[in-house]
């Protein structure tokens, strides 16, 4: 993976994805692997982009102490 500056990674991600998705219809022989990596990098990315939403939302919980 090339290093990005100004792309985030979720982006990275996505795009990652997409290309699996991409060469997965050129008829490669490798098909489904690539829709399931595919999948993967588009599973991934959206978790860790749903956790810096809420992180700049200020309403990530997954660290926080047990309130008493």
């Amino acid at each position: 993976m090339v290093f990005m500056p100004n792309k985030s990674t979720p982006d990275c991600l996505f795009e990652k994805a997409n290309q699996c998705f991409r060469r997965a219809r050129t008829g490669s022989n490798a098909r489904v692997e690539l829709e399931a990596l595919g999948n993967e990098f588009m599973v991934e990315a959206i978790d860790l982009d749903i956790k810096l939403l809420n992180l700049a939302k200020g309403n990530y919980t997954a660290s926080s102490p047990a309130r008493g």
